[in-house]
């Protein structure tokens, strides 16, 4: 049985459009099915080190993995795409996050889904709204668009 799965995509360094296309080609043949996906959105960085602007974008993934091993298979693409960790909210060449696995509220030491801050992220919100507004968040019990018109970060958002 697969889950739907909705996964934010986010970078600042190098070309994050190459590299956000790599990583949907290594999604569709390692994770599944990608069913939807937003538009490109130039958001500013989030966080206290001053760097270039991020893109974001969200998907929507059929899969058969569970969150765990989703969320290792991330990781792996992070690391060919170039990521390195040196510092928290520091600029990436690629983050991949879990933002929701289904309905599923998975809390363990190294996985939190839904995503513990999507709903105070624009650069998540805007996006998955784009793709499904009616979408309703498994803990807080509203649906994606109310989220984001709740959602207290004033970052501006743009299509790319």
């Amino acid at each position: 049985m697969s889950t739907i799965t909705y996964l934010s995509l986010g970078g600042n360094l190098g070309n994050t459009i190459e590299i956000f296309q790599n990583s949907m080609e290594i999604l569709t043949k390692k994770v599944g099915k990608i069913t939807q996906i937003s538009s490109l959105y130039q958001t500013a960085a989030w966080g206290p080190i001053p760097q270039n602007d991020f893109i974001n974008q969200v998907i929507e993934v059929e899969t058969k993995l569970s969150a765990p091993e989703l969320m290792d298979i991330l990781l792996e693409i992070e690391l060919q795409q170039g990521r390195v960790r040196q510092e928290r909210w520091g600029p990436r060449t690629l983050d991949l996050d879990i933002i929701f696995f289904g309905e599923q509220l998975i809390s363990t030491e190294n996985l939190e889904i839904p995503h513990p801050r999507m709903a105070d992220r624009k650069f998540v919100l805007v996006p998955l709204n784009e793709i499904n507004p009616n979408f309703i968040h498994p803990t807080f019990h509203k649906t994606v668009q109310q989220l984001l018109m709740e959602c207290p970060d004033e970052c501006e958002c743009r299509i790319v």
